[in-house]
């Protein structure tokens, strides 16, 4: 399908609304005045979560069974169950690492000695260093700074995370070999869970076409936007110069992700993940379907209904899991 590209869009307008009712204006005009690398650091530092998608069960449920087959297995468990669990003294870097949820669930496991987690988004580290210390996990060490230039005393790795991370990088060919091959050993592992859909958000056309047949079969009560009495009444392609200015590393060379992974890795396991209409249809109204409501619940339901259709007649799911090892030098 063809794959526009919207400079400026309605949508634009209506999300730079919602984020001025919810920062201040003053925010929104500090973007103007700081430098690509401090956007993206403040974008997650302040970044609001409560009417995303994945807030909901229900969502990391079909996350896990499209990942590891079993609804109730998270891929972080998988893999130690199918490739780690006999090995010892491992070292793994988590390259985004947020709040350090994802580092704390590995560094359970026995078999990690350390875990080094980074991120550019400063105040998410100080959150990921004090709540590892408060639950003793004292192998876990957190870094605030810039991965393409970080020194990592720790390398090579055995195990190098990238977990809703890789995404966010140009070139990401140039990036895996010049970057992340050298701080991996030969026999390690690369995991990704990510987002591998069209760069800088530019739905196609079919996609946002589905996706608001599917808002629109939703009640008006479900449709409300968080913190708001406002109706979420269309979903847009994202404008170019909205994403850059937020986000200026948002999904700019995501459509690469897995040619270029595959360019530089060797396959051990790979599966797609559905995330191509759900996360549209669901956005800024998400917070509707966390209770136990059985409305709310079948019209869940019916979302998901519509996204196993769409991504069954297109063959598309724009997001990706996979294990792989670094190609073999002849």
């Amino acid at each position: 399908m063809r794959q526009e590209q919207t400079k400026l869009s309605i949508g634009d307008f209506i999300d730079l609304w919602y984020k001025v009712k919810q920062k201040g204006v003053q925010s929104i005009v500090s973007l103007l005045q700081v430098s690509g690398k401090a956007r993206v650091a403040s974008k997650w530092n302040t970044h609001i979560t409560s009417a995303d998608c994945w807030i909901l069960p229900e969502i990391r449920m079909r996350w896990n069974e499209d990942s590891t087959g079993n609804a109730d297995l998270q891929y972080e468990d998988y893999v130690m169950q199918k490739y780690l669990s006999q090995a010892q003294g491992l070292r793994m870097l988590s390259v985004g690492c947020g709040t350090g949820a994802r580092e704390r669930k590995w560094g359970r496991y026995e078999q990690f000695v350390l875990i080094d987690g980074i991120d550019i988004a400063s105040q998410q580290v100080e959150q990921a260093k004090a709540t590892a210390l408060q639950e003793g996990l004292h192998h876990l060490q957190y870094f605030a700074g810039d991965f393409t230039s970080q020194a990592f005393e720790h390398a090579p790795y055995d195990v190098i995370l990238f977990n809703s991370s890789l995404h966010h990088f140009a070139d990401i060919s140039g990036l895996l070999e010049h970057r992340v091959t050298p701080l991996l050993k030969p026999d390690g592992l690369l995991i990704v869970f990510e987002y591998a859909g069209p760069n800088r958000l530019q739905w196609r056309d079919d996609q946002l076409v589905f996706a608001n047949k599917v808002l629109q079969a939703l009640p008006a009560k479900f449709r409300v936007r968080f913190q708001s009495h406002s109706l979420k009444k269309k979903v847009y392609r994202p404008g170019l110069w909205r994403v850059k200015l937020i986000d200026p590393s948002e999904a700019v060379d995501s459509a690469n992700l897995v040619p270029a992974i595959h360019q530089h890795f060797d396959i051990v396991e790979e599966r797609r993940v559905r995330y191509d209409i759900a996360q549209l249809v669901l956005k800024d109204i998400a917070h509707h379907f966390l209770d136990a409501d059985p409305e709310a619940k079948k019209w869940l339901q019916y979302v998901f209904d519509k996204e196993d259709e769409y991504c069954d007649r297109t063959g598309n799911r724009d997001m990706v899991f996979g294990v792989y090892r670094k190609k073999r030098v002849v």
